[in-house]
């Protein structure tokens, strides 16, 4: 009786075994069929791979280059992303040797099974570029719009010593500062590009980072009126920090904003 009983035991045993076993093949069948042949305009100095699961495509950029990837470019079916880490506050970019996993939302074309990847460029800390050039130029001519609002900005709160005692005076200076005439902002470009030339015509992507860095302080600034007033100096002193911390990170070698008329 005991014979019996240990052999169908060991029956059941080898039949769960089994179904693991099986089930753990048609997983990794399953997963590899949803990875995506992704394609590359770049030299392959970077490694990406792509996996379409869930309705979301997740994808892997390994940095391959001896600098870090402070931005990159891919194109997911008809929809270009644009992954620019000079505006984070959690990492500089994709240092040399390490992966980055990021998530999007996407659905498979009309006529593919999967959803279609490529990486179009990247942007290194030096300033130099992998991939499509004029992408690359985007990005650069969108920091030095967003470059000249904080240099406006850190001039401003340089004027208005440590603590000031006035938060809406303050933002006053800021809002004139941000919306200078033109003129002005021709100042600030020839001093952070003495070879540029002056009444050269500014790029569409450049005023589009002078509007995204207006809104930027302004969102900033607003968080400190938010805050309770025995809590402003601090958030203050914390403003000017991180706004000093994103003058550097944007602080990279950069091509002309303007074209020759």
């Amino acid at each position: 009786m005991r014979r019996r009983f240990f052999a169908i035991l060991s029956g059941i045993i080898l039949l769960v075994a089994f179904a693991m076993v099986l089930s753990a093949r048609n997983h990794r069948a399953s997963k590899s069929s949803n990875a995506i042949a992704v394609t590359s305009q770049t030299k392959g100095d970077e490694g990406l791979t792509a996996e379409f699961l869930n309705g979301q495509v997740k994808i892997r950029l390994k940095n391959n280059h001896k600098d870090t990837i402070t931005a990159f470019i891919i194109r997911l079916n008809d929809t270009t992303i644009s992954e620019d880490f000079a505006y984070s506050e959690v990492r500089v970019g994709i240092e040399p040797g390490d992966t980055l996993e990021e998530d999007y939302e996407a659905t498979p074309r009309a006529g593919f099974e999967l959803p279609t990847v490529s990486l179009l460029t990247v942007l290194l800390k030096d300033g130099t570029e992998d991939g499509d050039a004029r992408l690359a130029q985007r990005i650069k001519d969108e920091r030095l719009g967003q470059k000249v609002q904080v240099i406006r900005t850190l001039r401003v709160l340089e004027q208005e010593g440590q603590l000031p005692e006035d938060l809406g005076m303050v933002k006053s200076h800021i809002l004139a500062a941000l919306d200078a005439e033109e003129s002005e902002t021709r100042i600030i470009l020839k001093e952070l590009q003495p070879a540029s030339r002056t009444d050269a015509k500014l790029s569409d992507d450049f005023r589009n980072g002078l509007q995204w860095g207006r809104e930027g302080i302004l969102r900033r600034f607003e968080k400190i009126e938010r805050q309770p007033p025995t809590s402003r100096d601090r958030a203050f002193l914390e403003l000017k920090d991180r706004i000093n911390k994103l003058n550097q990170k944007l602080d990279y070698p950069d091509n002309s904003s303007s074209k020759d008329q």
